[in-house]
């Protein structure tokens, strides 16, 4: 039966019922665990001992355990549960109040540490980034990666004290359920594009995904490699490249009477969101991240109504201590049965940092690295009306064009223009040109480039736990003779990134990446020869064995589109802004000599000339033709100057009143060549 305990002095929990708010809210959590339990007592909300009758007292005694917060209240031996020994209820929750006190100081303690650290991080990378000796910054580099060791370390810490403050309880999942609509999902346009319900990433409305090349690819690696050969996925690339995207389209596009499909999205502090499509219904639930551990199993060992079943672990860090929670509970989920489960986890890391092969070789893991967006594959999305409609705009002009000296033009804009002008800014980053204003792009990447200790980094991949996460907005790859090549994301990265280096840098990283891809090469080549324009360079001229010194002189945007009201008044070096100017990269105004040279920087073996962006700019400019001295430079690196030859010219007699004559323009062109060591 049943016995109330009716007076404060005589009842064992009378301290309880004064205890704080914090207290009471973990003893409601201790009571819930309690009922959970059946045979091992409850303690009511109203401090109520319920114990088993008379009879089974003795038995009772003997299994008796109050949980509270899921962690076990009684430590005492068997032996002594044995001989009858019943230890107060009252005592035994105060002993636990005092752990789980003690556990919640230790972590405060943590959070502490993880916050000095934190700081610390941000004071090197600012040392880096003002630190002239080589010597010095390296060991800045490396005391920043020692932080970001102790930063892991310090969240593992943490991860472990909230598992026992909170202990094995974990509410109920709490599922809402729809329809999964799958009938507004699929390939369209002869399977050029992809219709997907942007529901299922919490947007309004449907999306279209091109399908791009990378996107065919990463279907083929899902489709032959995860599905077919049961390989456990392992999809990396910088973010922006739509590898949760083209992953989801791929889950959408299974046979749902054979397959169901769980979507888990990880955040870095958020809760966890999961969404799960069984047949025609979908269903979405989030995990609190202090109990991801207990949740994600939960979640699995519930999900039992399929024939196959595929996880998707979309945003994985590996610094994250919740996230390696999600992983090693699919990975266990996954052995137990290879027939039919299958998990794929996509990732902005560059790589999985130290592995370990038999585990790999255990679940046969496979790697897929998804490259970024090029500008053709940009041109080529738009030129289906539905899509461009879509991303539209996202394209236009804001106050971002005139904070980086662009000139705002009240005409319209063809498609082929707007592309052209945003990917100086976005690159490779499909987030960045179609789904994020221009304004915002800027914001993002100048907040980054803050971040960015050097750019090396860049060209080393160093993205996902290995760096701040906001320098991973600054990073493309790109493929070239089945290898990844990083580069900055953009040409305004690059420029912004190159103003900020030494000399020697630039020189180092072309003898270091400069061999591996053309792309790269040409990019650090026009970063170098900007460097170098500042302080002035030695070049030689094809035809001469002597060499010629340019004078240093400052550097400075320019828009020939827009033009510009007056000339410099000394030697000035304009670099062209606008992506839609082509046909030259600098152009070098000296008003005292009366001169203007214009100078093509490119490492290739063969290069157009288009005149007519000469004849546009010198109008811009207001450079009259009587009086002044026009120059055309084909500058390249020192061993190409033999080698290179002028291409197709375009636009012949396009400056016939500054002196050159039709049909001789390749004759007048010169070309000159400078060392890179």
């Amino acid at each position: 039966m049943a016995e109330q305990v009716g007076k404060a002095d005589k009842d064992p929990l009378a301290e309880v019922k004064t205890r704080s708010p914090q207290r009471e809210a973990r003893g409601r959590g201790a009571r819930a665990m309690g009922a959970r339990e059946g045979g091992r007592g409850d303690i009511s909300g109203g401090g109520e001992i319920c114990e088993s009758s008379p009879e089974g007292n003795n038995e009772a005694s003997k299994r008796r355990r109050v949980c509270y917060s899921g962690m076990n209240v009684s430590n005492q031996s068997a032996e002594q549960e044995g001989e009858g020994y019943v230890k107060p209820v009252g005592t035994d929750i105060k002993g636990v109040e005092e752990k789980i006190e003690h556990v919640e100081a230790k972590i405060r303690g943590v959070e502490g540490k993880i916050q000095l650290v934190e700081q610390n991080i941000r004071d090197v990378l600012d040392q880096i980034r003002h630190e002239q000796d080589p010597t010095m910054k390296a060991a800045l580099v490396r005391r920043h990666e020692q932080l970001g060791a102790r930063l892991t370390q310090l969240g593992e810490e943490k991860l472990i004290l909230l598992r026992q403050s909170t202990g094995s309880h974990v509410p109920p999942i709490a599922w809402i359920e729809s329809d999964a609509r799958l009938d507004r999902t699929g390939f369209c346009n002869d399977h050029k594009y992809f219709r997907l319900d942007a529901s299922y990433l919490q947007r309004d409305g449907e999306l279209l995904l091109y399908c791009r090349e990378a996107f065919k690819n990463q279907h083929c690696f899902l489709r032959e490699k995860v599905v077919e050969k049961r390989a456990f996925g392992w999809i990396q690339g910088p973010p922006g490249t739509g590898k949760t995207t083209t992953t989801l389209a791929f889950c959408l596009s299974l046979d749902m009477r054979e397959w169901s499909v769980t979507l888990i999205r990880l955040n870095a502090s958020d809760n966890v969101d999961c969404i799960q499509i069984l047949g025609d219904k979908r269903r979405s639930c989030s995990i609190p991240k202090r109990s991801s551990w207990e949740g994600i199993n939960r979640m699995l060992e519930e999900w039992q109504d399929y024939k196959k079943g595929l996880v998707v672990l979309d945003g994985f860090l590996r610094h994250e201590s919740h996230h390696v929670d999600f992983l090693d509970a699919c990975r266990k989920w996954l052995l137990a049965d290879r027939e039919n489960r299958r998990v794929v986890v996509t990732t902005s890391m560059s790589s999985r940092g130290k592995t370990n092969d038999e585990a790999d070789n255990r679940v046969n893991l496979q790697e897929h690295t998804v490259v970024s967006w090029t500008e053709s594959e940009y041109l080529e999305a738009v030129e289906w009306d539905d899509f461009y409609q879509g991303v539209a705009c996202m394209l236009e002009e804001d106050e971002s064009a005139a904070s980086m000296g662009l000139k705002t033009w009240k005409r319209n804009r063809s498609e082929r223009e707007k592309i052209k002008l945003k990917y100086y800014l976005a690159g490779g980053s499909c987030r960045y040109m179609f789904e994020t204003p221009a304004s915002l792009v800027k914001q993002r990447l100048d907040t980054a480039l803050r971040f960015c200790p050097n750019l090396e980094i860049i060209f080393n991949g160093n993205i996902g736990d290995s760096s701040p996460q906001t320098v991973n907005r600054l990073i493309a790859c790109f493929e070239y003779n089945g290898e990844s090549n990083w580069m900055p994301v953009s040409k305004y990265v690059a420029t912004k990134l190159a103003e900020a280096v030494e000399l020697d840098t630039l020189t180092r990283l072309f003898s270091k990446y400069g061999a591996s891809n053309p792309t790269t090469r040409g990019h650090l080549f026009e970063l170098f020869f900007f460097k170098k324009i500042k302080y002035g360079l030695s070049l030689r001229y094809r035809g001469s064995q002597e060499l010629t010194q340019w004078e240093g002189c400052p550097v400075i945007t320019f828009d020939a589109k827009g033009g510009m009201q007056t000339l410099p008044a000394e030697r000035t070096c304009l670099k062209p802004v606008n992506p839609l100017q082509g046909g030259y990269d600098a152009i070098i105004v000296e008003p005292r000599g009366k001169l203007v040279e214009f100078v093509q920087v490119t490492e290739a073996n063969v290069h157009a000339f288009k005149l007519a962006f000469f004849a546009e700019a010198l109008t811009g400019l207001g450079i009259p033709a009587a009086g002044w001295k026009v120059r055309v430079v084909f500058m390249v690196p020192r061993e190409s100057l033999e080698a290179f030859r002028i291409g197709q010219i375009t636009g012949s007699g396009a400056l016939e009143e500054y002196g050159w004559k039709r049909g001789q323009e390749g004759r007048q062109a010169e070309v000159a060549g400078i060392d890179i060591a």
